[in-house]
């Protein structure tokens, strides 16, 4: 079960790291990463391929680990 824990900590660290190289697009174009609803749309839109990519390469790397029962 430690094992599955790093796993999820990994997968979120990946997903995580991706959203936020992504959200530094809101410092480069403030006018369209505004804190109102469209601008955080964009600002999703604009975060969310990276992040599945960086999810979809943590999981070609790291593939979930094997669930062992503790008898």
């Amino acid at each position: 079960m430690n094992n599955l824990k790093i796993w999820i900590h990994g997968l979120a660290a990946a997903a995580i790291s991706a959203f936020a190289s992504a959200a530094s697009g809101a410092i480069a174009l403030p006018t369209v990463f505004t804190f109102d609803r469209p601008g955080l749309v964009n600002m999703a839109k604009l975060a969310t391929v990276p992040a599945l990519l960086a999810v979809f390469a943590y999981l070609k790397s790291s593939p979930v680990p094997a669930l062992t029962d503790k008898q």
